[in-house]
């Protein structure tokens, strides 16, 4: 599950990543450096807090603050007596009887494991059950210098954007077996409200909560959310939100709960911004990525590279078209070598080639560093090109573009039986099953379902195996019929028996000024309606009125103060924190 953080935090330099870390090294660090009287500490991880205390800190910060080892919980570990022990863990059962096991002496072992000052956080609150069990340990409760429920359960990968990092594979089809099921909400939809809590705490956002109306996912998870999150205020006196009586420079945020239905074709089309395409095209471990480190980036050597936020020229790169990238990382080079002795001769604005690139390194041994760095990106970006040609998908992001627009590059709005000839041509010559599902699935949500008569050939061009027929099936669970006129619901009614495409209509314009990137995804346009306060609360209400709508409709806005008062735990101290603004 991924989130993007609201629009006001794009001005400041203080993003989510930052804010993560700063709760690490004030909250974590310096208070277990400043507390603990060993002169060294270990860091006792599991397998999910490794990963969210990766995406913030790197090893140096760690050993800056003492911490000379990092383990596994789930490990079999050799004692150090006369290191103290931080452990950040999720408040599972299995963590904490390895906790407790650490602590409680054995056959095999009469002492803990370390020193006598143990400093405890946990990634969200504990659950009543386990803080039961870990009060019996009584070795542990002696030792304990620290308890605290960090609430970061999440990972900042970037300054804009978490993720939950829940399992990609499975937990969409659970989310739509329960709201198919109906009953009470079901495990998944519980995790992600806990979540978002530690997301909205993190950031101090105590927001207006919104969700899409008809769907049953999106409904639960906003309620279970404003629940929980009224439980965390309760429990945490101290804690402020933007908005508040102290806190005014900026307004509430906006916590909009949307369903897949919501935006389904930007997952199916191909994007040709320089993320999308590293991550549709090439292999990434996390954000690990392995390159090519020969002269020209063809030869044997291999050099592994972190794609994160602590490289300055991916930030910049990110979000621009990829033939952007590939002039903008040749003219920085060609500035270098140009401003050096004439290295390089200054000919026309083509891009360099890799081996016009090694040449003038070894030129400019001052600027290796830098130069590096612009090489790595350049081999990179022309790794996805090659991609890009060999899989022919300048030929592809035109019938893409085509289908999802309805028109062509020049406005014409295309034929039905035009295009699916060319899809099927095209689904003839594809090598790659998903690739063939995504064009297929494409074609499905885009033009709300296929003709009965043109099904049969497009399926047995796709030549789909039972996980990609399973996926198109699952489109019809969230609204998308396969086939045109079958749904229940009239609005498709309409496309039967017309040999047009349908042309889609949106209020928002692409970014990038290229055919291939023509495509404006659904949630930019929704995004655009909400910060333009034309969404509707009837599609997309409110768990509380909200000032909008309170002035649009009459109604009379429940506000900050009258929502806290129904918890009576933090409702003197905090009551009047309200505020006008509504911010995204």
């Amino acid at each position: 599950m991924l989130g993007n953080v609201r629009n006001a935090e794009l001005t400041t330099p203080q993003g989510l990543r930052y804010i993560v870390q700063q709760h690490f090294e004030t909250q974590l660090l310096q208070s277990c450096a400043a507390k603990c009287k060993e002169r060294d500490m270990l860091l006792i991880l599991d397998d999910e807090t490794t990963k969210i205390i990766s995406s913030a800190l790197g090893m140096y910060k760690l050993m800056e603050s003492r911490i000379y080892l990092v383990e596994l919980i789930s490990k079999k570990r050799a004692p150090y007596r006369q290191s103290a022990p931080i452990y950040f863990l999720s408040p599972t059962m299995e963590n904490v009887n390895k906790l407790i096991e650490d602590w409680t002496p054995s056959k095999s072992r009469k002492e803990p494991l370390y020193a006598d000052s143990v400093f405890l956080y946990f990634t969200k609150a504990v659950p009543d059950e386990i803080f039961k069990k870990m009060k019996s340990c009584k070795p542990l409760i002696s030792r304990l210098k620290a308890f605290v429920e960090l609430n970061i359960d999440f990972l900042a990968n970037e300054d804009r954007v978490f993720h939950f990092d829940m399992g990609q594979s499975n937990i969409f089809s659970h989310l739509v077996r329960n709201a198919a099921l109906g009953g009470g909400p079901s495990a998944q939809e519980i995790a992600i409200a806990e979540k978002l809590v530690t997301v909205c705490a993190s950031l101090n956002e105590y927001p207006h909560i919104r969700y899409r109306a008809s769907s049953k996912t999106a409904s639960s998870i906003a309620q279970i959310f404003n629940d929980k999150f009224n439980s965390f205020i309760s429990s945490n006196d101290s804690w402020w939100y933007h908005g508040d009586s102290e806190h005014t420079e900026k307004g509430r945020g906006t916590l909009l709960v949307l369903s897949r239905q919501d935006d389904c074709l930007s997952p199916l089309v191909h994007e040709f911004t320089y993320q999308a395409i590293v991550n549709d095209l090439l292999k990434l471990e996390g954000d690990k990525i392995t390159i090519g480190g020969g002269a020209t980036g063809g030869g044997t050597d291999l050099k592994d590279t972190l794609l994160n936020d602590d490289d300055e020229l991916w930030v910049e790169l990110r979000g621009k078209h990829i033939a952007d990238v590939l002039e903008i990382i040749s003219s920085r080079v060609r500035e270098i070598v140009n401003s050096n002795s004439g290295v390089v001769n200054k000919k026309g604005g083509k891009p360099l080639s890799m081996s016009q690139m090694t040449a003038a390194l070894k030129n400019l041994p001052e600027y290796q560093e830098v130069m590096a760095k612009l090489r790595d990106h350049m081999q990179i970006a022309h790794d996805c090109m090659k991609v890009f040609t060999q899989t022919g998908l300048l030929e592809l992001s035109g019938i893409e573009q085509t289908l999802v627009n309805g028109t062509d590059e020049e406005g014409t709005v295309g034929r039905v039986a035009e295009i699916v000839g060319r899809v099927e041509e095209r689904l003839n010559i594809m090598n790659d099953p998903t690739g063939r599902f995504r064009l297929l699935a494409i074609f499905i949500v885009s033009q709300k379902g296929l003709k009965a008569n043109d099904k049969d050939r497009l399926f047995e061009a796709a030549r789909l195996g039972p996980k990609e027929i399973k996926a198109v099936r699952n489109l019809e669970k969230i609204g998308y019929p396969l086939i045109q006129g079958i749904a229940s619901n009239s609005r498709f009614s309409s496309y039967m028996g017309n040999d047009k495409l349908v042309k889609r209509k949106v209020d928002a314009e692409s970014e990038l000024e290229y055919d291939d990137s023509r495509y404006v995804s659904d949630l930019k346009v929704i995004l655009n309606d909400i910060q333009q306060k034309k969404m509707s609360f009837k599609e997309y209400p409110s768990i509380y009125p909200m000032p909008d709508e309170g002035e649009s409709s009459g109604i009379a806005t429940t506000g900050v103060a009258s929502v806290r008062a129904r918890s009576s735990r933090y409702s003197n101290k905090r009551a009047n924190g309200t505020s006008g603004k509504t911010r995204l």
